[in-house]
C-alpha cells in the first residue's frame, strides 16, 4: 500500500489526479489531498506520505517551500512537481530539492500513471534497503558483544598494533581516535562471600553490562573472575583537571548504580585517556588505579583528586541545584536549596561553622555560575565584600537560612531574566523585520535568518511571546493593513491584494473574510457607510 499526498489549489485538478490514481493503481494507494501550501504541509506531518504530488503555485506558500518544510518533517518523501508554467524557471529549485519529476500541466494521464509506477517501484527500492539495512543492523548488534571481547582479548595479549583497535572502532561505529581504559572490579556482595560473589558475576553480567552501556558510550568486554574492563572512546586527549572529574563523576555514578540495581559493592580504576597506538598502557594504568583504589573511585593520573563523598552525602540534590539555578527555575532552585539546608542542621547540629561556610560556598558558586551563563548582572569585584561577615553575623539558623534561598532565587533570577531579554529583543527585531518587509513573498526561515536563530526556535519563541504563530501573525498584520487601504476608498481590491503581498485576489478575498467574517468589499461598504451617516 502506498500514501500518495495530492496538493493543487484548483478542486477539479485534485479530482483529475484521484481519478487516474484509483483507476490505474485500484486497492494500492490511499490518498489525502490539500489545497494550500500550509495544508500540504500539516498534512504531511500527519499522513506521513510516500509520494506527494506538488503544484507550484498555490496560494500562503509556494510548492517549491511547501516541499522544503515536508522535507524537513519526512526526508524521505519522492516529490512530483506539477506547473502550468516554464519548467526551466523553477529547474534549478527543483534540482536542489532532489525532486523526483516535473510535469506540466495539463497533465497527461498516461505519463502521469507511468510516473507514478516509477515512484512505486522506487519506494519499492527504499523500503527493501531499509529493511536490509535493518537485518544488518540487528546481525551487527548481535555480533557487538563478541566484537568487544575481542577487544578486550587484545589489551591483555598487549596487542601494540593500532590499526587493529581502530579497525574494531570502525566496526563499533566508534569515530575516535582516543579512548580511556577503565576497570570495574566488584569487591564484595551484600550480605555474601566471595564465592558468592564470582558466581554473581557470572550471573549478573548482562544486568551489569547494560548498566555500564546506559552510563555513557564504551565498549565491554565479558566477566573474568571479578573484573569488567571498560573501553570508553574520547575526542581528544585528556589534558584538564575537570574532564578527569568528568570520568571520575561518571565512574562513581555507574558503581552507585551497580550496587543499587544488582546488590554488589565495586570500585572502578581509570587509565589516561590517550591515542589508540597507547591504548594497552591506559589498560595498564586502570589495573593500578583500581588496585590502589581506597574509594569507590580513582584516577592513575590524578589520584590526589579522587575522593569520595561521605556516606549519606546529597550530591544528587547539590547537583540538580546548580541545574535549576543555569535554567532560571528560581522556584525550583530555592526547594532545592531548603532540602539541602535542613540536611546539614541535621546532620551535623554541632557544626555551625561549617554550615556557614557551606552555605556561603554554595551562594558564591551560584552566583559565578549564573554570570558566565549570561545573567543579566554587571560583575563589580567588590560586590561580595561583606559575604563572609554577613553569614558569620546570624544569630539564628532561620537568618542565615534566609539569606541563603534569596541568594538562591536571586541567581536563578538571574538566569532567566536574561533569557526573558534575549527573547524578547529576538521577537522585537522579527516584529520589526515582518512590519518592513510583510508586502512580499516572506517566509519562516527568511525571518529566522534574520535574527540569528533556528527556524524552530524562532518559531517556537514566536508563539510563547506572542501567543500566535508566525502565519497567522503575518496574515493579520496583511489583513490590518488591507482593512486601512480599504477605508481610504480610492483604491481597488486588486490593488489592495497586491500591495499586501497577495497575487490571487480571490485568495486574498477568502483569506480576509476568515479573519473578519467579511469579504473585503463588505467591508469597505461598511466602513464608508458609517463614514457618510
Amino acid at each position: 500500500m502506498y500514501k500518495i499526498l495530492l496538493a493543487d489549489d484548483e478542486g477539479i485538478e485534485l479530482d483529475a489526479l484521484t481519478f487516474i490514481l484509483e483507476k490505474n493503481f485500484p486497492g494500492q494507494c490511499t490518498i489525502e489531498t490539500a489545497k494550500t501550501g500550509y495544508d500540504a504541509v500539516e498534512l504531511a506531518e500527519r499522513f506521513r506520505p510516500d509520494i506527494a504530488v506538488m503544484d507550484i503555485r498555490m496560494p500562503g506558500i509556494n510548492g517549491m517551500e511547501a516541499i522544503q518544510a515536508i522535507q524537513a518533517i519526512s526526508p524521505g518523501i519522492l516529490f512530483i512537481v506539477l506547473t502550468a508554467y516554464d519548467k526551466f524557471e523553477y529547474a534549478k529549485e527543483a534540482i536542489r530539492l532532489s525532486v523526483f519529476e516535473f510535469l506540466t500541466k495539463p497533465v497527461n494521464r498516461l505519463v502521469f500513471a507511468d510516473i507514478i509506477r516509477r515512484a512505486m517501484g522506487k519506494v519499492d527500492s527504499e523500503r527493501k534497503a531499509r529493511s536490509s539495512a535493518l537485518k544488518t543492523r540487528e546481525r551487527i548488534e548481535n555480533m557487538l558483544p563478541v566484537l568487544e571481547n575481542s577487544f578486550v582479548y587484545m589489551l591483555l595479549m598487549q596487542n601494540e598494533d593500532p590499526s587493529a583497535y581502530a579497525r574494531l572502532f570502525d566496526i563499533l561505529g566508534i569515530d575516535s581516535k582516543f579512548a580511556t581504559v577503565m576497570v570495574l572490579e566488584l569487591t564484595r556482595m551484600l550480605g555474601g562471600d566471595m564465592l558468592d560473589l564470582d558466581i554473581k558475576t557470572s550471573e549478573g553480567y548482562a544486568s551489569i553490562r547494560g548498566l555500564i552501556k546506559e552510563s555513557f558510550p564504551c565498549a565491554v568486554g565479558p566477566a573474568m573472575a571479578n573484573r569488567i574492563i571498560i573501553i570508553r572512546p574520547a575526542e581528544e586527549p585528556e589534558n584538564e583537571y575537570y574532564e578527569r572529574l568528568l570520568l571520575i563523576e561518571q565512574g562513581r555514578a555507574l558503581a552507585h548504580r551497580v550496587e543499587d540495581k544488582c546488590g554488589v559493592e565495586c570500585k572502578l580504576g581509570i587509565g589516561a585517556t590517550v591515542s589508540l597506538n597507547r591504548i594497552c598502557e591506559s589498560y595498564t594504568q586502570a589495573v593500578k588505579a583500581v588496585k590502589h583504589c581506597k574509594g569507590i573511585v580513582s584516577h592513575f593520573n590524578d589520584l590526589p583528586i579522587v575522593s569520595d563523598y561521605e556516606s549519606g552525602y546529597p550530591i544528587d540534590r547539590e547537583k540538580h541545584l546548580e541545574e535549576m539555578i543555569l535554567r532560571g527555575d528560581s522556584s525550583t532552585a530555592v526547594s532545592d536549596a531548603e532540602v539541602f539546608f535542613h540536611w546539614m542542621v541535621e546532620r551535623y547540629p554541632d557544626h555551625d561553622m561549617a554550615i556557614r561556610l557551606k552555605v556561603l560556598e554554595l551562594v558564591l558558586r551560584s552566583e559565578y555560575n549564573a554570570f558566565h551563563e549570561g545573567g543579566g548582572t554587571k560583575y563589580h569585584f567588590l560586590d561580595r565584600d561583606d559575604y563572609l561577615q554577613t553569614v558569620l553575623s546570624f544569630e539564628h539558623y532561620e537568618e542565615l537560612k534566609g539569606w541563603f534561598l534569596r541568594k538562591i532565587a536571586d541567581s536563578a533570577r538571574n538566569v532567566s531574566t536574561k533569557a526573558d531579554e534575549k527573547a524578547n529583543r529576538v521577537i522585537a527585531k522579527a516584529r520589526a523585520f515582518i512590519d518592513r518587509n510583510f508586502n512580499r513573498d516572506l517566509t519562516l526561515e527568511e525571518v529566522s535568518r534574520e535574527v540569528h536563530v533556528s527556524p524552530y526556535y524562532f518559531s517556537k519563541l514566536f508563539k510563547e511571546q506572542t501567543g500566535d504563530n508566525f502565519i497567522n501573525y503575518l496574515t493579520q498584520r496583511r489583513v490590518d493593513t488591507a482593512k486601512q487601504l480599504l477605508s481610504d476608498g480610492r483604491l481597488n481590491i486588486k490593488t489592495i491584494c497586491n500591495e499586501i503581498g497577495y497575487n490571487d485576489p480571490n485568495y486574498f478575498s477568502r483569506l480576509f473574510k476568515r479573519f473578519e467574517g467579511v469579504t473585503p468589499t463588505e467591508y469597505r461598504e461598511q466602513v464608508l457607510n458609517m463614514t457618510n451617516v
